[in-house]
């Protein structure tokens, strides 16, 4: 494989998984970029008693999810932003958290803050995966799962496991291959002043 700066790899598959900066890789062509975008999530950890928590399974809403652990911690998420790699945590995001978490369940009022956070999905142009072979010989593309990358991981995995070791996928790759953007280039990431 060539990069565009005229590095030369030699292996007969490089599997590209960065996820949102998949599409930012100054060493791909820039026509085999896959066309992924950052998109911002906020998250907030409270903390309860691990004795007595206020849910002991996944609680999911409109607009936010509740994950529970063992320890009292709940994970409360998450927002969905387009602010290109700004991860910033915001009173706002936060505020709709805790808000959406509270119709839900009210007792987290009386939970302790711990921690905000701000990660960064991989976003395609229809927030689908991109699994397969890109525009460049020899590069295998992996990323693009937008909310569902930890759901999707081993499924992915072994997509990519297969295609590598030469044999057929466990499931239809057709949807999520990265030729149905061909020739769509990779969206420039937004810049945060």
């Amino acid at each position: 494989m060539e990069t565009a700066n005229g590095r030369v790899f030699a292996t007969p598959t490089l599997v590209v998984t960065a996820g949102c900066w998949s599409g930012q890789l100054d060493w791909i062509p820039p026509d085999s970029r896959p066309p992924v975008r950052p998109v911002k999530g906020e998250i907030v950890t409270l903390r309860g008693p691990a004795e007595a928590p206020v849910c002991e399974r996944i609680v999911a809403g409109d607009r936010v999810y509740m994950v529970p652990r063992a320890d009292g911690r709940l994970i409360v998420g998450a927002t969905v932003e387009e602010k290109g790699f700004d991860t910033t945590v915001t009173a706002g995001g936060v505020h709709e958290l805790l808000r959406e978490a509270y119709r839900l369940i009210p007792e987290i009022a009386e939970l302790e803050l711990i921690e905000t956070t701000a990660g960064l999905r991989p976003g395609t142009p229809d927030n689908a995966p991109l699994i397969g072979m890109g525009a460049t010989d020899g590069l295998l593309i992996a990323t693009g799962h937008f909310r569902n990358g930890v759901l999707q991981a081993p499924l992915t995995a072994d997509c990519v496991a297969a295609l590598l070791a030469g044999d057929d996928p466990p499931i239809d790759l057709e949807p999520f291959s990265p030729q149905r953007f061909a020739g769509r280039p990779a969206e420039p990431a937004v810049e945060v002043a």
